[in-house]
């Protein structure tokens, strides 16, 4: 198999990881009222809200982000002109995600909650995948090497 139709198989498994990883996000809802149960009262009651708020628009915004990787690797698409443009956007959020889990989630109790651990786990994997296969489809050009 050729390093082009491998990184484009590669893509398409990296956006249904992030589809999943949006899934993994919204089951995991309920559960983040309970990190809080420790909080005072008032404290709470502000941060439930918001709190739940950003876990839900998360894990909205990974099912396209993981949609449009998948779409843009077909094989029907992966030539298209907005196919390269989405690639690299979507190469440089999914980069992002690994470090900002660390730079806010540095706490050891994290680690183990199992729905944490399996959503940092498709996070890395996927900015691993999506990064390093898309660079070899946008170097490739029309060619394979």
């Amino acid at each position: 198999m050729r390093r082009r139709e491998i990184a484009r198989l590669s893509l398409r498994a990296a956006g249904a990881l992030l589809v999943l990883l949006g899934l993994v996000h919204l089951v995991a809802t309920p559960h983040i009222a309970a990190l809080l149960n420790g909080a005072p009262p008032r404290v709470r009651q502000l941060a439930l809200g918001p709190t739940l708020l950003n876990h839900v628009l998360v894990g909205v915004l990974l099912v396209p982000l993981g949609f449009t990787t998948w779409l843009a690797a077909s094989k029907n698409e992966l030539g298209a002109a907005w196919t390269k443009p989405t690639l690299l956007v979507n190469s440089l959020a999914v980069l992002t995600m690994p470090a900002l889990v660390l730079i806010f989630m540095h706490q050891p109790r994290y680690f183990t909650a199992p729905l944490f651990v399996a959503g940092v786990a498709l996070a890395t994997a996927a900015a691993v995948v999506v990064a390093v296969a898309s660079w070899i489809v946008g170097s490739a050009g029309s060619r394979d090497p």
